[in-house]
């Protein structure tokens, strides 16, 4: 800023020395003709950061409004630009800067870059010389990635959406194509319909015994249909290899592409099934969706395989894990199987009105493993997540906090450097909810919140990427050349 503010000093001053023989009415327009000439332009100072840090969304098929492509695309939207990014409300972010570690995904802009917009606006936004424009961003179509994946799978039917109705997460499977397993360095779920679309995960599964499919559901042993996980509980995830190994990602609001290091890879074990878990909100008229699955294998040898868990889920390779939430000052301990979820029973409602409310979740880190990111997950009366490393002389280290978590802006916070946690640290999560009219998405202060799917009820997810260190992969990807469904 201090460069950009000398700059336009200098323009000024030399306008105003060539002025001094000139009349009154012609030294305005000289002095706004040095002024305009001196300050940032679209095409050299501007489109490089929007196209960096905008266009990945704002472009057409994207979940933004409006594009920000070109000068066209841009110049109506400036000063609602300014406003944006100055208040930092744009592009997206919810970490704090000031607590805990840096993350390399993100995409917030430096003061200079947001001085720069500033000054921009303030000058009229000028267009600038053609010349000077950087080419524009290519994306590939249908992907927030950029580009096209090595493999696509898409969900196994397409389903009829109803207009109205409360409906459960709706389950479907497909035969992985693989003979071998393969490796994901980047993994994207594509939701057909996002406006119907409240959250999917896929997992890799096996099927029950006896089970059968048709049409992409599972039927049980009488030929009923296991449609959705409020009736049919979790699939059977044993025989996954180690604890978290069968997730391999998420989709909700602002998030959805799973990027990990080039040697770190989302096993996708051959022989198994995915398992498609989506959840649909109806939207008041009848629609369909399809989703998909983007597949990027890791080019170099697989060293560690990512697991997915959250606070207070068992973690490294210990099967059997004790870990402990606790909800109004009450510890509830927690022992459980790899595929088993917490007995959300065990769990206390947010009563009404709270503000305030606390729910934590503790996991021992029984041997070393290292971090790479960290994703938290909460409806409408959440407020905040932190987590929260206890090292074994223990110290306490704030590595992510989300003060003012947003559901429509769901990240997944990726660690700029690896973490490694020898054993005996403590990974903790801290969620914070407000159930109170102060909270102005809640939509019922006045009744207890349950734990659900539904975007009324809650939920608390704290989940972490990591890898076992001491579990060195065997094999890598074979084909590395890029193939299609």
């Amino acid at each position: 800023m201090k460069r950009l503010l000398a700059v336009v000093t200098v323009g000024f001053g030399v306008a105003l020395v060539g002025a001094v023989n000139l009349s009154s009415e012609q030294r305005p327009q000289a002095s706004a003709a040095a002024g305009a000439a001196s300050a940032p332009t679209f095409a050299k100072h501007v489109a490089p950061i929007v196209y960096k840090h905008c266009a990945q969304c704002h472009r057409p098929g994207e979940v933004a409004p409006m594009s920000l492509l070109s000068y066209e695309d841009v110049r109506p939207w400036a000063r609602a630009i300014k406003n944006k990014v100055v208040s930092r409300e744009m592009p997206p972010w919810g970490a704090d800067p000031d607590q805990g570690l840096r993350m390399r995904n993100d995409p917030s802009l430096s003061k200079a870059q947001i001085d720069t917009i500033t000054a921009w606006v303030d000058a009229g936004a000028p267009r600038g010389d053609d010349i000077d424009l950087p080419p524009a961003p290519t994306f590939a179509e249908g992907w927030t990635y950029g580009r096209e994946p090595d493999y696509v799978l898409e969900m196994p039917v397409e389903f009829d959406i109803p207009a109205e109705g409360e409906l459960g997460v709706q389950m479907f499977y497909s035969k992985i194509p693989f003979e071998e397993d393969r490796f994901a360095e980047v993994l994207e779920i594509r939701p057909g319909n996002r406006g119907a679309v409240h959250h999917a995960g896929v997992f890799v599964v096996d099927i029950p015994e006896g089970a059968t499919l048709l049409n992409g559901r599972l039927l049980d042993k009488d030929g009923k249909v296991i449609g959705d996980r409020g009736t049919a509980g979790l699939p059977n995830t044993s025989g996954m290899g180690l604890p978290g190994a069968s997730k391999l990602l998420s989709w909700v609001p602002g998030r959805g592409v799973d990027a990990h290091r080039a040697n770190v890879g989302k096993r996708i074990t051959a022989g198994k099934y995915i398992n498609w878990q989506v959840h649909y909100n109806p939207t008041g008229k009848p629609e369909k969706d399809r989703t998909r699955l983007g597949i990027w294998f890791n080019k170099v040898p697989v060293t560690h395989e990512v697991l997915i868990r959250q606070a207070g889920d068992p973690i490294a390779t210990n099967r059997r894990g004790l870990s402990l939430y606790r909800a109004e000052g009450k510890e509830i301990e927690y022992t459980a199987d790899e595929g088993s979820t917490r007995r959300r029973s065990a769990t206390p409602n947010i009563p009404p009105y709270v503000e305030n409310w606390e729910l934590i979740g503790i996991t021992p880190v029984t041997e070393p493993i290292t971090l790479y990111a960290m994703s938290p997950h909460m409806h409408l009366r959440g407020k905040s997540l932190k987590w929260i490393v206890t090292w074994p002389d223990g110290r306490d280290q704030v590595i992510l906090n989300v003060p003012r978590f947003d559901f429509n802006w769901q990240f997944n916070y990726e660690l700029a450097e690896p973490l490694h946690l020898p054993a005996g640290s403590k990974i903790t999560g801290i969620g914070v909810y407000d159930n109170s009219p102060k909270n102005r998405w809640n939509p019922a202060p006045n009744l207890p919140v349950y734990w659900s799917e539904q975007s009324w009820d809650e939920m608390y997810q704290a989940f972490t990427e990591y890898s076992v260190d001491s579990q060195i992969v065997v094999g890598i990807n074979r084909t590395t050349q890029p193939q299609k469904r």
